[in-house]
């Protein structure tokens, strides 16, 4: 089974799962630093290797989002192109009741930009949209997987 994964380049990605993890209640949080030995191939002064992220990773509601300090120099990233989305079954109440847990936990947090808020849809699902402050866009989407085909409901 092939799995994709969103994988974020980051200006300071160390700094990013600490939001990610306030934000958004990200959890499984995993950092790896850039070592000695690879600090060269990175072109990174060895005295700042620690605080730079060769890998990182996060859960937000069971999907795994990757991440790294960008290393090609580029000084601001550009996420206007791409969207996350988290798409859950609305027929499960358990996944519709951890996708309203997960929009109220956002809200209150209060460090992301509400772009369209959690409500129910013309097409029988529920959807939102917010921003983060790296601008990053995310949708949270619920729907009844028994009307796609593909899905199991």
């Amino acid at each position: 089974m092939t799995v994709v994964h969103p994988y974020l380049m980051m200006a300071n990605t160390k700094e990013a799962l600490a939001y990610y993890e306030q934000a958004l209640g990200a959890t499984n949080i995993v950092r790896m630093p850039v070592g000695e030995a690879q600090a060269e191939q990175f072109g990174v002064d060895p005295a700042q290797a620690a605080e730079m992220t060769m890998h990182g990773q996060f859960d937000v509601l069971g999907t795994t989002i990757m991440a790294a300090d960008n290393f090609k120099g580029v000084e601001a990233l550009n996420y206007d192109a791409l969207s996350i989305l988290l798409d859950l079954n609305s027929e499960d109440a358990a996944e519709l009741a951890k996708a309203d847990a997960f929009w109220q936990t956002i809200t209150a947090a209060g460090l992301v930009n509400i772009d369209m808020e959690w409500a129910d849809q013309f097409w029988g699902g529920k959807m939102g949209h917010f921003t983060d402050k790296y601008g990053v866009s995310w949708m949270l989407h619920a729907q009844p997987y028994s009307n796609m085909p593909g899905q199991q409901a």
